[in-house]
């Protein structure tokens, strides 16, 4: 992640809509790249990047994307993309990418009052429901929710076989999600001991389980049946579902990393929402009808839950300009520094099969 430029404490500082009304701007500017210059426009989420939706004077939607700064290099965001597009061709049905008029799937966009260009890409636009949400879980009964998670671990499974077989073009270029990136002294989202609402004994808890995952990961090292290719952020809210098969989105994250940290990611709202233990068994058994997962692999799903639960708790740290991270961080400390609590105490997660 580059240096943030100038200017960027001022805008981060900004009331969280008049962010997302500069963005706009910039958004809209972006557009005649497309020879979408008079469509509307409107916002439909400002996290991690910023998501509108553009209604061109004919009908047609799209969804366009502007970029946090720093976040993802040029070179990044076109391999996303290229594995997109490969997903695409063996049946995952993932977001199709609209070229600029030039034949570029991206370009950068300035606009007065953002103190930098951003990274803008286009895509049509997918119809469908989120599965669930990472603040609320998934709505519905047990038979439900374990239905709806043995669907996701097929197609986890599917995105992961592809990964494994997939000859990578040259140039490609992803992240690595592994103990330095997720726990380590500078991880990708933020340090958890500069979270301003994290109290010492919850400090204290938190550092131990740290310790402890990083001996874990370490010794779980990177062999090519434990390590590849993943989406990096299979949440249920990256699951749109409707009519036909399901559409995951949002491969910013995609990179290479432990297969079963991408199921403990799929899960972590599960915990928040204190439903884990009746879906994790449906989970597996939707992952194993198409892919082989270990025992000896599985063992490890409380340490890999425990690594993306203290990674998200450094988000607020990594985001101070985003105010709903801001918002969440209070209950976030709390639900995982319960998890570590118990984890370090070696009692059940709910995982158990």
């Amino acid at each position: 992640m580059t240096a943030l430029p100038k200017g960027w404490e001022e805008f981060r500082d900004l009331a969280g809509k008049e962010q997302a009304a500069r963005i706009e701007r910039l958004a809209c500017r972006a557009l005649p790249e497309w020879g979408l210059g008079d469509a509307c426009v409107e916002l439909v989420k400002y996290r991690e990047n910023a998501v509108f939706s553009v209604t061109s004077g004919e009908g047609a939607r799209y969804a366009l994307r502007v970029h946090r700064p720093g976040y993802r290099s040029d070179a990044q965001i076109r391999s996303e993309m290229q594995w997109m597009a490969a997903l695409a061709d063996v049946g995952v049905r993932t977001p199709e990418v609209v070229p600029t008029r030039s034949g570029d799937v991206l370009t950068r966009s300035r606009a007065e009052g953002v103190p930098e260009a951003r990274q803008c890409d286009l895509f049509s636009w997918i119809d469908g429901a989120q599965l669930g949400r990472l603040e609320d879980g998934v709505e519905g009964d047990a038979r439900k929710v374990a239905d709806a998670y043995r669907t996701l671990g097929r197609l986890a499974a599917t995105v992961h076989e592809h990964g494994a077989s997939w000859p990578r073009p040259g140039g490609f270029a992803r992240p690595d999600w592994d103990a330095d990136a997720l726990v380590g002294d500078q991880p990708v989202y933020g340090r958890f001991e500069e979270l301003a609402c994290l109290e010492p004994a919850q400090e204290t808890v938190l550092v131990r389980a740290r310790e402890r995952v990083r001996e874990r990961l370490a010794a779980f090292g990177r062999a090519s049946d434990r390590w590849g290719l993943l989406h990096g952020d299979f949440l249920p809210e990256n699951v749109l579902v409707g009519a036909g098969a399901p559409r995951l989105i949002d491969f910013d994250d995609c990179g290479d990393g432990w297969y079963v940290f991408e199921l403990a990611t799929g899960l972590f709202p599960l915990v928040v929402q204190g439903k884990v233990a009746f879906v994790c068994g449906a989970y597996v058994e939707g992952y194993r009808s198409l892919r082989e997962l270990p025992d000896a692999q599985l063992e490890l799903l409380p340490d890999m839950l425990m690594a993306r639960a203290l990674s998200y708790l450094g988000w607020p740290v990594g985001r101070p300009e985003m105010e709903e991270a801001q918002q969440m961080a209070p209950l976030l400390a709390a639900v995982v520094t319960g998890l570590a609590t118990r984890y370090l105490a070696g009692e059940p997660l709910g995982l158990e099969n």
